[in-house]
């Protein structure tokens, strides 16, 4: 329009049909790689440019007619913990339903309701260990994506995961826990990490019932999340060596969720069972053990000295 051309003088200039041009014009037609170079010939202005333009224009109407479809997905939004999620900026607070939808799918990174399911609530249905109490899976899933966000954000520049390093961290824990307790934690995060392991710290959500999890990141990382949920020493170090071993034991399995019940006597589950001994061990040796149970309770500052650790853990393991 600018330079004077009808739809005709374009198309007799580009060897398109009359009809072509004018569907390209009135949006009824996509604009091909083929059109875009016969436009650049003609019009001198790039076939990317008329390529990247289509490419917007497509992506914009393929989003107003999926956020068409999310005022229907208003049941699904109400299963997530909303506050929480408003609380840490995920959710606008008065947003529509459509909006808030988009920024949940954004969230989690799917593209739908059904893809959500496949990737944060079956992996909770194959490795969280059978609970007394019915957990929340949409808090539940809720509390593991905002730990990995954080553990992506710790990983970034760090090593690449390597067992015999972790092995080696996993040896200096004990030590950690006589520290103050964010002096220790940071102590674990910065040795962890340096195994490629990254551990972060996100406050539990209702409904969860959590303790922990480890994860295997994308990137040839893990992550371990803790909560303090019990705000007790000995849980809160156990749950870290407890996960620890999930990574070194059980390396062909990428999740594990832990609540309280697998923390504890969870002997029905082989892989609960073992990170439990391994958790145990590191903290009180099997020859410390046997004093302990021994000796009773009176002892537990003695042998927590012989064993390197705070006497909240041995008080733990009694």
């Amino acid at each position: 329009k600018s330079r004077g051309m009808s739809q005709t003088d374009l198309a007799h200039r580009t060897s398109l049909s009359i009809k072509h041009v004018n569907q390209i014009i009135k949006r009824n037609a996509t604009l091909s790689a083929d059109v875009a170079l016969s436009f650049e010939r003609a019009l001198g202005l790039p076939a990317r440019f008329w390529l990247q333009t289509e490419a917007t224009w497509q992506a914009h109407n393929t989003a107003i007619a999926s956020r068409s479809s999310f005022g229907a997905f208003q049941s699904w939004l109400a299963k997530f913990p909303g506050q929480a999620l408003q609380a840490r900026g995920v959710l606008a607070a008065g947003a529509d339903t459509a909006t808030q939808v988009e920024s949940l799918l954004r969230f989690f990174q799917v593209t739908d309701p059904a893809a959500f399911d496949k990737v944060w609530l079956q992996p909770q249905v194959n490795y969280k260990r059978s609970q007394k109490n019915q957990l929340d899976p949409y808090a539940t899933a809720t509390w593991v994506r905002l730990a990995e966000q954080a553990a992506q954000r710790l990983a970034i520049d760090a090593p690449l995961y390597t067992p015999k390093t972790l092995r080696a961290a996993a040896k200096e824990i004990p030590a950690l826990t006589k520290l103050p307790i964010e002096d220790g934690f940071q102590a674990a995060r910065t040795r962890l990490r340096d195994a490629g392991v990254m551990l972060v710290f996100v406050e539990p959500l209702d409904k969860t019932g959590l303790f922990g999890i480890s994860k295997s990141l994308d990137d040839g990382r893990h992550m371990i999340g803790l909560t303090g949920r019990m705000k007790a020493l000995d849980s809160f170090w156990f749950a870290l060596a407890h996960e620890i071993a999930h990574i070194l034991l059980h390396p062909k399995r990428a999740t594990f969720i832990d609540s309280g019940t697998s923390l504890a006597n969870d002997n029905d589950d082989s892989l609960e069972a073992e990170a439990n001994t391994f958790a145990g061990e590191l903290f009180l040796p099997a020859r410390l053990r046997e004093d302990l149970f021994t000796s009773g309770p009176g002892a537990v500052e003695r042998i927590a000295r012989q064993a390197g650790v705070a006497p909240a853990m041995i008080a733990g393991q009694y």
